[in-house]
């Protein structure tokens, strides 16, 4: 009986699994001994950097220090000032607490007289050059229509030409000069050219564009001949052997 009970299917059935569940619990036993063996990762976190007020005091005075050694004008001082007065409110942030603080104060002291200097290099520094007027008189000219290009000459000279070459332009610090090529000695402007001696005085020279002299001026250097100005006229006409030419005094 208990041969045949284990020889019987349903005996071989229970037998396997019995089987299954014993390999299952072992299983299950030798992961929990690996889960308990094996330690467990660390976490991995990302540490939040912040300058501290003493490092922040520091980079500011040094920034500060570089920039007055090349400082000359108003602006190049107080950006020197605005320096030395952010490193010092940095520095005063340091905590009691904090083993800089000593030294902090310490710099603070000298970064206030770092600061007064620079106060006083402001009030005797020159403001920044400002641009000359012939450089006002290059940009209007060149958005003008019909426009100008300009570029760079010798002499510190700015020089400039009209696309279909009928007129030229040269700047310098204190006065501007239109020069209006001609065929010959004594023929008359193009309407172009009209077009361009009207729109450089005008510009250059707003206040004596329509003075009924420089009218006069103007049609006389076309028959080369003189024509009075007024003294202490901005504004020159002459009339070389090709060229009828047109200055500006831009800084009288």
């Amino acid at each position: 009986m208990v041969q045949h009970l284990a020889k019987s299917p349903l005996a071989w059935s229970i037998g396997g699994v019995g089987a299954i569940a014993a390999v299952a619990i072992g299983l299950s036993y030798l992961a929990e001994n690996n889960r308990q063996s094996t330690p467990p990762e660390p976490e991995l976190t990302l540490n939040n950097f912040s300058v501290s007020p003493w490092q922040q005091g520091t980079d500011l005075g040094w920034q500060a220090a570089v920039a007055a050694q090349s400082a000359q004008t108003q602006a190049d001082w107080q950006r020197v000032s605005d320096l030395w007065e952010q490193a010092i409110a940095a520095l005063e942030l340091v905590p009691t607490n904090d083993s800089n603080y000593a030294q902090a104060q310490a710099k603070a002291e000298e970064y206030r007289g770092n600061r007064a200097i620079a106060g006083d290099r402001l009030a005797q520094a020159s403001p920044a050059p400002s641009s000359p007027a012939a450089s006002d008189l290059q940009r209007a000219l060149a958005s003008a229509q019909p426009a100008f290009t300009f570029v760079p000459g010798p002499a510190n000279r700015t020089l400039g030409r009209t696309a279909d070459g009928l007129a030229t332009v040269e700047l310098t610090g204190d006065r501007a000069t239109l020069r209006l090529p001609r065929s010959e000695t004594g023929a008359a402007l193009t309407m172009a050219q009209v077009v361009y001696a009207d729109q450089f005085v005008t510009l250059a020279a707003p206040d004596a564009a329509a003075r009924p002299w420089l009218l006069d001026a103007l049609s006389a250097a076309q028959r080369d001949q003189s024509s009075p100005i007024p003294a202490g006229a901005t504004v020159t006409v002459s009339a070389e052997l090709e060229t009828l030419s047109i200055t500006v005094i831009t800084d009288p």
